[in-house]
Order: structure tokens, then sequence, then C-alpha cells
């Protein structure tokens, strides 16, 4: 006979816009126990299973009967805590989730995506503080690089260890400690106090409203032309990291985003280190968002929020909203925001440069 599950005293109401492993470690400072012992009192393993250690599944997806169990035992509803994973943002700031949904789907799947961080997290430390360590699931995705209400740039490393923050597998850590373990000192255990690190401050008002509007869509990604918006950025920070030494030189914008940007070597891993993110968003959107007298760097100014995006069936076809190389053969002519065409592909939008408008069927 199975034992019926025990229902929890301590349980934590959910931060707004927790992530789960967020939650999982606050439930686990209530019941002043770890973070593996918590997730066997709140059933998220299995009753009876000898072993576990939680996938980078953990944080992204929960199966049914998961959410079931950990209903029983702290009354969190199914549907707080899918709003809780990475699962929430499918079919919004995400595409749309594989249809079998098992561990190895959902790790290929966001990996392929290189929108979500499902390892790790970035992180406000001033918010850290603030909040009682609570960690916002908005964190974990490429599109946040800022704390608008503090004016810095995230963190997304340890700023002694240089490890990434909150990582899903357990450790001697804790929500507002680093608790890794350094490559050059393996057997010394990184006790660096999250809260605490000096995030670099963020001054370009350009940068600050990107992340505002990036703010608002990760929020409402179903507004008009919400999710067509986040595409279209993605494929123009995709199309720069690809191929950087094509890409115009960075904007004038913080000395530390040049820094970063010069000093990256090549590699360009953008997802995860705010400032290479930041970096790329400042040259694609850099004639998008106005701030110039100029007519042609404020082409496009309305494009970027849903309600100026036109509708899909509409007779105005889409505009280039950032800025992109020319996908013409042999072509490397970059081409600003608000200028340049756009024709269909299997593979996505391809922006064109104007000495190639005969390969296009009809101006953007």
């Amino acid at each position: 006979m199975a034992t019926p599950l025990r229902r929890l005293a301590l349980v934590p109401e959910p931060y707004p816009g927790e992530s789960l492993l967020s939650w999982v470690d606050a439930l686990a400072a209530l019941n002043r126990v770890g973070r593996l012992p918590t997730l066997n009192i709140a059933a998220f393993i299995r009753p009876g299973a000898s072993w576990y250690r939680p996938s980078v599944r953990f944080g992204s997806h929960l199966t049914a009967e998961a959410m079931a169990r950990v209903q029983d035992t702290t009354g969190l509803s199914a549907g707080r805590q899918h709003r809780m994973t990475l699962m929430h943002y499918a079919d919004g700031v995400l595409p749309p989730a594989p249809s079998r949904l098992h561990r190895h789907t959902v790790v290929a799947w966001l990996a392929r995506l290189r929108i979500a961080l499902p390892m790790s997290s970035l992180a406000c430390p001033s918010c850290l503080r603030e909040n009682g360590g609570r960690w916002l699931l908005r964190w974990r995705l490429v599109w946040s690089f800022a704390c608008v209400r503090h004016r810095v740039f995230l963190l997304g490393a340890c700023r002694t260890c240089g490890k990434g923050l909150h990582q899903i597998l357990p450790g001697p850590g804790s929500a507002v400690m680093c608790g890794q373990y350094p490559a050059s000192q393996p057997p010394r255990i990184c006790r660096r106090v999250i809260a605490r690190m000096r995030p670099p401050p963020l001054s370009d008002e350009h940068l600050l409203e990107c992340q505002r509007r990036l703010d608002g869509l990760i929020d409402d990604p179903y507004g008009e032309g919400g999710q067509e918006i986040l595409r279209f950025l993605h494929l123009a920070l995709e199309d720069i990291h690809i191929g950087y030494d094509d890409a115009p030189p960075l904007p004038d914008t913080d000395a530390v985003l040049h820094r970063r940007w010069h000093g990256h070597g090549g590699v360009l891993q953008y997802p995860g280190d705010p400032l290479l993110t930041a970096a790329l968003i400042k040259i694609a959107t850099a004639g998008g968002l106005g701030g110039s007298q100029e007519a042609r760097v404020d082409a496009d100014l309305a494009s970027w929020s849903p309600g100026g995006f036109p509708r899909p069936h509409a007779d105005a076809p889409p505009a280039n909203r950032f800025g992109n190389r020319c996908r013409a053969t042999a072509c490397a002519n970059w081409v600003p925001p608000g200028h340049g065409y756009v024709v269909d592909s299997p593979d996505g939008p391809h922006i064109l440069c104007p000495a190639h408008i005969c390969h296009l069927a009809g101006p953007r």
C-alpha cells in the first residue's frame, strides 16, 4: 500500500515572476534543510526512489505526475508550478515546445533555441538583496541583460570563481551564496555572497529602453507582433554572432561594453553573457530607437513596439527592424534598421541590401 504524501506545514508564497529553483531554495530555507532533502519532502522525487539528481529539465519542465505530487505536499497548484518553469514561455518568448516532452527532447530543444539558460541564471544583486534572495525566471532568458530599475547590467558569472550563478545541480551554495568549486583551487568552495557583488553600471539610455521593451515583450509576447519582433531580433543577433567580422563596429556606449566587445577574442557565446548580449543588441538596434537627429537613424522606431508592428496578414509587409548583413551571395553589406528589403525563405526572413533588389519579390 502506497504511503500517503505528507502535507508540509511551512510553504513559502512564490515571489512574482520567481523561477522554480528559487522557490525550492526558499522552501528549503523555511524548513531549514538542504535542496536535495527539500526535493524529497516536497515529492519532486518519486516516492521510493533510491537516488535522484536534478537534471537540466528540472527548471524547464515538470511532468503532470510530479506537479500533482507537489500540489499534494505544498498546496501549490500545477498552474503556478508551470508558470515557474521555462516551459511557461513556450508559444510566447520561446517557440512551440516539442510534442513529446521527455528529458532528451527538452534538453535538445533548449540547446537548439539558444534563447534560454536552463543550467544557470543571470542576476541583479540589488534585486536579490531587496527580495530576500528570490531569483526571477526572466533571468534565465537571453533577452534579460540589464535591470532597468537599478540601472545595471546583470551578472552572468560569479565575480570570484567565474562559474555560473544559481545552477541547477545541487551544491554547498544557497540562493545567495555562490558555492562553486573554482577551477584553480578544486578543493576549496567559493563562498562569495552574490547579493554583495557589484555589477557594471548601465548609463546607455538606448540600451535601457531596449531592455524596457524586451521586458514588456517577455511579460506579454502575445500582443500584436510581439512574437515576430522577438524572432526578428534573435535572427539579427545570430547573424552578427555568425558573421561578426562583417558587422559594423559597436556604436558609442558604456565603456564596459567596448572592453567586452573588443576582448571577446572571436568567441561570441553570448547566451549567458549579458555584456555580449547588450553589445549585439546595441549593434542590431542602433538605428531603430531614436536618439539622433538624422532621419535615417529614427527610421522604423514605431515598429519596434508591438503596437507599431503591421498585422500578419495586412497589405503592408514587415520592415527590417534590426540591423543585418545582406544575405545575397558574396555580399557582406550591412543593412541598417529601417533600410533594405526582406525576402521570405524556408530558413526565415532574409535581409537584402538595395544593390540586390533583383533577388527580391517585393520591397520591405
